[in-house]
């Protein structure tokens, strides 16, 4: 998966634009499913001050309806 999450700063008039590539794995711990994320962080625009690379990894529990 490819996404962004584009924010901008109002009061120092800067864009910080990270593109992420991530890769995602549903898999069952007992009988509770998760999802495990994890990824790769790209600054295409950032601060002077902030980092160039940067990483991201989640877990999401998971809660399926039984219809």
């Amino acid at each position: 998966m490819l996404n962004t999450e584009s924010t901008y700063d109002w009061n120092q008039e800067q864009w910080t634009v990270p593109l992420n590539i991530m890769l995602n794995q549903m898999l069952k711990v007992g009988k509770q499913p998760i999802s495990l994320q994890l990824g790769y962080r790209y600054y295409a625009g950032k601060p002077s001050s902030g980092s160039r690379l940067g990483l991201r990894f989640s877990v999401t529990l998971l809660f399926p309806r039984n219809g």
